[in-house]
């Protein structure tokens, strides 16, 4: 069982907004939509929730973050990349568990990959979809990836993914890693970055048990924790203000009025 805290809040974040995608709208163009426009000062992060295999028991796996012990509506997790002028398709960095990314040698960049938002479109297979607008500079989190990649002393994402591949592919006894504080890679690569750049993007979480549903609720509950710039990256120490964003996340695995 994981040791969690619950929030003190009595409401969920209001700046974090249900809106469904319309109809026929990929879910490029619905972060497209909803993605912050190029002020730097924020980053946007992705949650996605497929209905894969792998997906599937991701999301089952989570089950034990939450209260009710439903399954996660999300299976993973990806920083959306400033979109280049002119560029056609947003961009992620992310580490992938499943989805056929090419990974020329994972041990070179740590297990993160750079894929496009667009092999993500189809509502279909990726029917829960949360975009994360988070307080804390582009360019902070650009030099922490940049480092995450070239130092696997800081977190051995290898390790995180030997263990979920072989969890989500039913391989011998596996357990459920995130019994064992082995967080999911995509999470805990986003919690490595926010944090090398000050920020503490999942409060009251074990911090080697980072998977997008404590990401979820770090968004929704955890609003009102401190979350402090350090002087480096900003004129003067500041709160931050909470995660801003939208989702669309009515597929569930165990249908509940709850979830």
């Amino acid at each position: 069982m994981l040791k969690l805290q619950r929030s003190p809040a009595s409401r969920g974040n209001a700046q974090l907004k249900k809106v469904l995608r319309s109809k026929r709208q990929t879910n490029s163009a619905y972060v497209k939509a909803h993605a912050s426009k190029g002020s730097g000062a924020e980053t946007n992060l992705l949650l996605i929730g497929g209905t894969g295999p792998v997906d599937f028991r991701l999301r089952v796996a989570q089950s034990h973050a939450r209260d009710d012990l439903l399954p996660s509506a999300f299976s993973h997790a990806a920083i959306l990349l400033p979109a280049p002028k002119g560029a056609a398709r947003a961009k992620l960095w992310e580490i992938p568990l499943s989805g056929g990314v090419e990974t020329p040698y994972p041990p070179a960049t740590n297990g993160v990959v750079e894929t496009e938002l667009a092999r993500y479109d189809d509502p279909v297979v990726y029917p829960n979809i949360a975009l994360l607008r988070v307080p804390v500079p582009g360019a902070a989190i650009t030099t922490a990836v940049e480092r995450f990649r070239r130092q696997r002393t800081v977190l051995d994402a290898l390790e995180l993914m030997l263990a979920w591949w072989a969890f989500g592919w039913g391989v011998g006894r596996a357990g459920n890693p995130l019994l064992d504080e082995i967080g999911i890679p995509s999470a805990a690569f986003a919690e490595y970055a926010f944090s090398a750049a000050g920020y503490d993007l999942v409060p009251g979480f074990p911090s080697r048990s980072s998977c997008p549903e404590a990401i979820w609720q770090a968004a929704r509950w955890w609003y009102d924790h401190p979350r402090m710039m350090p002087p480096e990256l900003s004129q003067q120490t500041r709160e931050l203000p909470p995660i801003a964003g939208v989702y669309d996340a009515e597929h569930y695995l165990v249908p509940s009025p709850q979830h």
